[in-house]
């Protein structure tokens, strides 16, 4: 049964959405996902270089409503294991850190993908890592256990940008303007922040009995 997955690195609810599903995953007990994770450019490709976090976020939507939206995940991280350090962040644009989720999805599998799709959350929230630096990055990828070599010429060269850049205009074009979004298959979606692994139980046990029959 497929799932697609749209989302973002420097999303924090992507973070803690994706932990939701995946309790929720573990406690259904299914082994026949095929769960596709999508690029989404929440900022498109800005800011070019890394900006501290909590002042990007006063640029694009003012000082109280980007403090209002730090209290709010900070709270909402150590319900979900998560400690969020905004203070001391960077924004910058992901499609780096997308590039090798999109490589490591398509040459390694989903499991390996979401070890690194974890190690770019927690660089990117919780330990004030500047995704915008190459060997920050290859850092996560040695420690998911992905072939260093092969991602440094990723990185050094072109390679997955359009894929991931097609991604995302498709998104759009499809009228997805925020992330997170789930899709199981069948029709049934799951829009924005999720807390409750059972959201994501209810959609998996709805999907059970008609994909029973199909092959993962």
């Amino acid at each position: 049964m497929r799932v697609d997955i749209w989302s973002d690195v420097s999303c924090p609810w992507c973070y803690i959405t994706k932990r939701t599903f995946d309790l929720a995953l573990s406690a259904s007990g299914r082994s026949d996902l095929d769960v596709v994770l999508h690029p989404f450019l929440i900022d498109r490709e800005q800011p070019a270089t890394a900006v501290p976090m909590l002042d990007w976020l006063a640029g694009k939507y003012g000082e109280e409503r980007a403090a209002a939206m730090n209290r709010e995940v900070t709270a909402a991280g150590p319900r979900h294991g998560i400690a969020f350090r905004n203070e001391s962040g960077f924004a910058v644009s992901t499609l780096d850190a997308h590039r090798l989720l999109w490589w490591a999805g398509r040459a390694h599998g989903r499991p390996m993908q979401s070890r690194l799709e974890e190690l770019l959350f927690g660089g990117w929230f919780t330990q004030g890592a500047d995704l915008s630096d190459h060997g920050v990055l290859l850092d996560r990828v040695d420690r998911a256990g992905l072939p260093h070599e092969r991602a440094a010429r990723l990185l050094a060269s072109g390679e997955g940008a359009a894929e991931v850049r097609a991604e995302d205009r498709a998104a759009r074009e499809r009228g997805i303007t925020t992330v997170p979004r789930v899709e199981f298959a069948g029709g049934q979606v799951v829009d924005g922040a999720q807390e409750d692994p059972a959201v994501f139980l209810q959609a998996l046990t709805a999907t059970t009995t008609s994909t029973q029959g199909e092959r993962p």
